[in-house]
């Protein structure tokens, strides 16, 4: 059960943010998550909610299936309180404290998500060949997010990339079939 909300929460919040993206032009600086948010502030929050909600569920479940450690709880604890930042404080460069801590809880958010998700690929590296794939593959999402950021700047692809990956490497995961070990 807990396998199917993982996916759909996965699925509901991947399908809600192509369709907010579509309030801006996903390629350019003005059509960033946190521009769109402007205007559309309600839909912004729900965007981070359903974001954080389907990404911190998926974790969660993957953790606890696959590792004892509950290191991810504090980074999903962090991660959560950079979200609210982001939601909260308006992208107003005018009012230069929101300003601030609306870019710094977008950072905290990415960061430690990102770091969170590399840390349960990377820990359970030699357990199977896909969290093997998605170390790798998470790494490289990762540093092509930055190098397309220092790049091209701020637009909704870029923000958008790692957030995609997350929920499509996730959802891979948690509907892995359960080991079954044979007592004797």
């Amino acid at each position: 059960m807990r396998k199917t909300i993982s996916v759909v929460l996965c699925a509901a919040a991947f399908i809600y943010t192509i369709w907010y993206m579509h309030f801006g032009t996903p390629y350019k600086n003005s059509g960033a998550l946190s521009t769109i948010g402007i205007e559309h502030k309600g839909l912004f929050v729900i965007w981070g909610v359903l974001t954080f909600s389907a990404l911190a569920f998926s974790v969660t479940l993957a953790y606890k299936r696959y590792l004892k450690t509950k290191v991810y709880v504090p980074l999903l604890i962090v991660s959560g309180i950079g979200m609210a930042a982001f939601l909260i404080f308006d992208f107003d460069y005018d009012v230069r404290l929101n300003y601030f801590l609306h870019c710094a809880g977008s950072l905290i958010f990415s960061i430690t998500m990102g770091t969170t998700l590399f840390l349960l690929f990377l820990l359970c590296y030699k357990k199977e060949k896909v969290f093997m794939i998605f170390t790798y593959l998470s790494a490289a999402v990762l540093l092509i997010d930055l190098l397309m950021l220092l790049i091209f700047k701020e637009n909704a692809l870029i923000e958008s990339l790692p957030i995609f990956a997350g929920y499509i490497m996730l959802s891979i995961v948690n509907l892995g079939r359960d080991k079954v070990e044979i007592k004797r």
